[in-house]
């Protein structure tokens, strides 16, 4: 990473979402805790701040009627589990069946989907801070607790209220970020000096993390009623520049090629790294456009055409010496680069507001299925068979056990770090619950060393919770960044802010990290209770991934043949093919941390992935195609290609009518490049069905 890139990357966080709201949490928690402390009233800073503390960490980036009904759910469960709990401390038995079933049902909470997930788990995390501070007033305490919750959300809905649209323009600002270093790694694959297998798990990877980027987009903007109501000019800018960024992804996957034949064809032409370096100013164009997302800089802007138009022009020139062959494939690609720069252009004269007449939306398509629905069938998670139910259970029975297991201790105030690390570590799947485990151990060390060259260095207690301050700020700003390092400034915090009131830092760290080590060591053996094994899911998601698939395939060539396709449809098709490669690299890689992942075909999966990514991309480039071409024969070997790979998969005959049925009709030109890319997908479809039968056999051996 060079200097520049360096420095790029500093000023994005220091002025982006995440920083500014760390500061809005830090100064909700401290600027109560500091006005209670200096009246003299500990107990009411204790209450206030931890509610404040806690329900900051249900805040996650919404428009404001989500926020809103959050800020009501979050504050109401935790003022009647403070007090629930706290009544229930001066009888130990009683307090562990509350805490016990408590940890049950608000971890069925994530049956109702994300947010409610994490509300219930933030309200179990208060009800174990209230187990280690033991209030002597219930009621008190808990109004105290209410009163933070009310204070920190009032902050955080005021904000929300004079700036509706910050966190849908910070996930379009990230969008843009990761989609430039997709585009980057697509330039590298210019580059024969890179061997091409290297390449292959970082586009899957960008890919991935661009399309988590899109999903987020569609949840802020689609489900917010007050942004797509036809008469708010200001939400139906946002919608088209929403739509701008996707469709400009689509034509980013386009640049994909068959890579090794374009090296071998253009070798030795001087093309090569040209195009390496037209694609590296669209990547760099895409990042100004993000930063001056707001506030665009056409001097900036005027440069970065300036040096395109330059190297267009170089690739364009002295093409009478090449073949028919080479000049096609350099039209392809300079092409494609217009299209894209000619949707970084339209992004940046949209204007912010816009001043047409207001107009409803477009009644082909249906906006309200582009969101993906959040369960809120509790009930139906009431089975054995549900992985939320299994891993209810499964903290049930942790917290159990952990209560039989301090009872064995002496008495200890932070004893309540065993559950609070259970909690926060535990999920339904091995390898998360392990991921979090090896996160959480990782930064609690380094925490604990940081704490203690402080505390050696600096005696004053006054400039020691100055600092604690500042080490809340950092876990605030890395809390959706990066775990271990949030854990480690929270760690860092929590011993200077304890050692300075109650003194004995010894005694403090020493606690913090046994407690941490306990509660992780019983996460990572209940883990095997009721386990979610995603190695067994496997095939399932190649099923899924290969249908979508095969669905976005017949429905590019159909757009690409006809002409006329159903808006919602084709849309629908493109999304949901993208998604299920995502679940299905998400599900390879928890593979690969749980305990039999030794007995599995890695190479084969990898390789099916890879393949399966690599169709979707030609696809793309069929699917915004405008040539005039009828018909494409090879779509029913591509077909039946598709349905011996799912026979393989589901060890069944895959029935005709899943599958969306077209008419072609033959094509007048005989010849297209639909039909070389189909060619393409044909032989990429007959290396799937070569892997996922390899797969399919180490599988039955292990």
């Amino acid at each position: 990473m060079g200097k520049s890139t360096f420095r790029t990357h500093i000023s994005i966080f220091f002025l982006g979402e995440y920083f500014s709201d760390a500061v809005r949490n830090t100064l909700s928690v401290v600027l109560p805790v500091a006005l209670f402390f200096w009246l003299g009233k500990p107990e009411t800073a204790t209450g206030i701040g931890v509610g404040a503390l806690l329900i900051s960490l249900t805040d996650l980036p919404d428009h404001r009627a989500n926020k809103l009904r959050a800020a009501i759910y979050s504050i109401i469960l935790f003022f009647f589990a403070s007090l629930i709990v706290s009544a229930s401390l001066p009888y130990p038995l009683l307090a562990a069946a509350v805490l016990i079933c408590l940890s049950f049902i608000f971890s069925m909470f994530m049956g109702l989907g994300n947010r409610m997930g994490l509300i219930g788990t933030m309200t179990l995390a208060l009800s174990t801070f209230v187990v280690g501070l033991h209030p002597s007033h219930p009621f008190q305490f808990s109004c105290y607790v209410l009163i933070g919750g009310c204070w920190y959300y009032a902050l955080s809905l005021v904000q929300v209220l004079l700036r509706p649209y910050r966190s849908l323009h910070h996930a379009i600002f990230e969008c843009l970020i990761s989609s430039a270093a997709f585009l980057r790694s697509k330039a590298e694959h210019y580059n024969p000096e890179i061997p091409l297998e290297s390449l292959q798990s970082s586009s899957i990877r960008l890919h991935i993390r661009v399309n988590q980027r899109h999903e987020l987009i569609r949840q802020l903007l689609l489900t917010d009623n007050y942004a797509m109501n036809p008469e708010n000019r200001r939400g139906q800018v946002l919608i088209n520049k929403a739509r701008l960024v996707i469709d400009l992804y689509e034509q980013l996957s386009a640049v994909h090629y068959d890579y090794e034949y374009v090296r071998k064809a253009l070798s030795g032409t001087e093309r090569l790294p040209l195009i390496e370096q037209l694609i590296e100013g669209l990547a760099k164009e895409l990042e100004l456009l993000s930063r001056d997302f707001r506030k665009p800089r056409q001097g900036a802007l005027a440069n970065e055409m300036l040096n395109y138009r330059q190297c267009k022009e170089m690739i364009l020139n002295d093409r009478a010496g090449l073949t028919s062959a080479q000049q096609n494939i350099i039209s392809r690609i300079v092409s494609n680069a217009d299209e894209i720069t000619s949707l970084i252009s339209k992004m940046r004269t949209e204007p912010v507001v816009s001043n047409n007449t207001p107009k409803a939306l477009e009644d082909e398509i249906a906006y309200p299925l582009f969101v993906s629905p959040e369960n809120t069938a509790l009930l139906q998670q009431l089975k054995f068979s549900s992985p939320i139910f299994r891993f209810s259970l499964r903290l049930a029975f942790s917290f159990l056990f952990a209560y039989i297991l301090l009872s064995f201790f002496e008495p200890s105030k932070y004893s309540y770090w065993v559950f609070l690390t259970l909690l926060i570590v535990s999920r339904p799947r091995f390898s998360l619950t392990w991921k979090r485990n090896i996160q959480r151990v990782l930064g609690t060390l380094p925490g604990v060393v940081l704490g203690l060259i402080v505390v050696y260095l600096i005696k004053l207690p006054v400039v020691l919770l100055g600092l604690s301050v500042v080490f809340l700020l950092g876990f605030y700003a890395f809390n959706r960044l990066n775990y271990a390092l949030c854990v480690g400034f929270i760690t860092a915090a929590v011993i200077l802010t304890l050692g300075s009131y109650h003194g004995h830092f010894d005694h403090i760290i020493q606690e913090r990290i046994i407690y941490t080590i306990i509660g992780c060591a019983i996460a990572v053996f209940a883990s095997y209770l009721f386990p979610v094994w995603d190695s067994r899911k496997l095939q399932h998601y190649i099923s899924h991934a290969v249908q979508a698939t095969q669905n976005y395939l017949n429905v590019a060539v159909y757009k690409a043949s006809a002409k006329i396709v159903d808006p919602t449809q084709s849309r629908m098709a493109r999304k949901n093919a993208h998604l299920t490669l995502v679940e299905l690299s998400d599900a390879i890689g928890a593979a690969k941390l749980e305990p039999i992942s030794h007995s599995i075909d890695f190479s084969s999966l990898n390789a099916i992935q890879f393949n399966i990514y690599q169709i979707g991309a030609l696809t793309t480039s069929i699917f915004l195609s405008s040539e005039e071409a009828k018909v494409h024969p090879q779509l029913d070997q591509v077909n039946n290609l598709f349905g011996k790979i799912l026979a393989i998969s589901d060890d069944q005959t895959l029935t005709t009518s899943s599958q969306p049925v077209f008419n072609y009709q033959l094509s007048s030109d005989g010849v297209s490049s639909v039909t070389h890319k189909l060619n393409e997908i044909m032989k990429l479809t007959e290396s799937l069905s070569h892997y996922m039968a390899s797969f399919k056999t180490a599988k039955n051996q292990d």
